[in-house]
């Protein structure tokens, strides 16, 4: 089976952060294209590679560190890193006698094994980037992401002039078959009727195998169940007690297993936005499954939802805050249940965005949106993101537009 070499937004990052830092982690899920990028970037850099699901490289990762690094020479890249924790060690050793950029270019798949021995061992020596899912640009063979700075400017027409300029670039998609497909670059390169299998298959083995390096499950079966239940309740608010009533486990339980899922790049946790405009506002996070074609597999939903749309929304959402220092992604909801699905934040600036589904929208469905600005008067505008093709400028100065406008 032939995967197709996507670009990636990713590329021209690590490879800027290799002329500057000794060592570049990239992170991820499995099968989500670390591999591949790093090895592509790796070839054209001059590294020599190695991966750790290789048992003779590991041993020797694991038992005589120094060895292996020296036999891979001054530029290496090193696959499944977190295998062999003092590798970090052995790293560090040479990093801070060599002080070069460009030393090591580290992958893997278990936040807190990299993470943690980055910050213990490579603090201020090296730089990490996730990889998340493929973006709707990458898709189109683009390895550059637009995002979504634009919507923070003061000019209304520059902004509507911009979502045309796009929109017509694109032209008018179906986010039902995008979100069905997902982003795994494996799972796009098989039929579409087989691709349902690939995800459960990658959910199970997730839960029998992948999680035990993460912490102890006693029972893989209800892991399978609880990680099934994330997937059918991607892009709502997380609450412990229902997991918990749900599945007969406890509630530390749940907040361990979500803990542990997020760990391994699996879901991804949008913290509530407050600045203590109102003491009625929901501080519970909404918790999203990364990928929505996992999330209509692993919950053995038939047809997508709205929720599903966000979740690919996310996705391009966090890329683009990762990129720069400042950017924040939040959501809002009070209790009198009102609520906004995200909410952008850029320095000083926030821009409220909403996601719906529908094929016409309007100020009614921008209401929401209207209840956040009067809150926050740092909200320069709102924008509803729809499936109604045409842009425009609602009340209270909140944009529409179709969402493959944006992304």
């Amino acid at each position: 089976m032939a995967t197709t070499k996507y670009p990636r937004v990713l590329n021209q990052i690590v490879r800027r952060d290799l002329g500057i830092y000794p060592v570049v982690a990239v992170m991820g899920a499995r099968q989500i294209g670390k591999s591949t990028l790093c090895q592509i970037i790796a070839e054209d850099e001059g590294f020599r590679v190695c991966t750790l699901d290789d048992a003779d490289y590991l041993r020797k990762a694991t038992e005589i560190p120094e060895v292996l690094l020296d036999e891979l020479g001054p530029k290496a890249f090193i696959d499944e890193a977190q295998r062999a924790p003092g590798l970090f060690l052995a790293i560090k050793a040479i990093v801070d006698q060599e002080q070069r950029p460009g030393s090591y270019l580290l992958s893997g798949s278990n936040q807190p094994l990299m993470l943690g021995n980055i910050g213990d061992s490579l603090q201020g020596r090296a730089a990490y980037r996730t990889l998340r899912p493929l973006l709707l640009s990458e898709l189109r063979f683009d390895e550059s992401q637009l995002g979504w700075s634009f919507l923070f400017g003061s000019d209304n027409a520059k902004i509507l002039a911009e979502l045309e300029a796009r929109a017509a670039s694109s032209g008018e998609l179906d986010w039902r078959d995008i979100v069905s497909s997902g982003g795994f670059p494996r799972a796009l390169a098989i039929p579409e009727n087989y691709r349902l299998q690939i995800f459960d298959d990658y959910i199970v083995t997730f839960a029998n195998r992948d999680i035990r390096e993460i912490l102890g499950v006693e029972s893989a079966e209800r892991f399978e169940t609880f990680f099934r239940l994330a997937c059918a309740w991607t892009g709502q608010v997380f609450n412990a007690s229902a997991y918990s009533r749900d599945l007969g486990i406890s509630v530390n339980t749940v907040r361990r297993w979500i803990d542990a899922l997020k760990r391994s790049y699996l879901i991804e946790i949008i913290q509530p936005y407050s600045r203590n405009a109102s003491q009625r506002v929901i501080k519970a996070p909404k918790v999203y499954v990364i990928d929505p074609a996992l999330a209509l597999a692993g919950s053995k939903e038939n047809e997508p939802t709205g929720f599903h749309l966000e979740s690919l929304v996310c996705n391009e959402l966090l890329q683009w805050r990762d990129e720069r220092p400042g950017r924040g992604v939040y959501h809002w909801r009070v209790q009198s249940g009102q609520e906004v699905d995200f909410v952008l934040q850029e320095n000083h600036e926030i821009v409220p965005v909403e996601i719906k589904a529908a094929r016409d929208v309007g100020n009614r469905e921008a209401r929401h949106l209207s209840a956040f600005r009067d809150k926050y008067p740092n909200a320069r505008r709102g924008l509803i993101l729809s499936c109604d093709p045409k842009i425009r400028l609602l009340d209270n100065n909140i944009v529409a537009a179709p969402w493959w406008a944006v992304l």
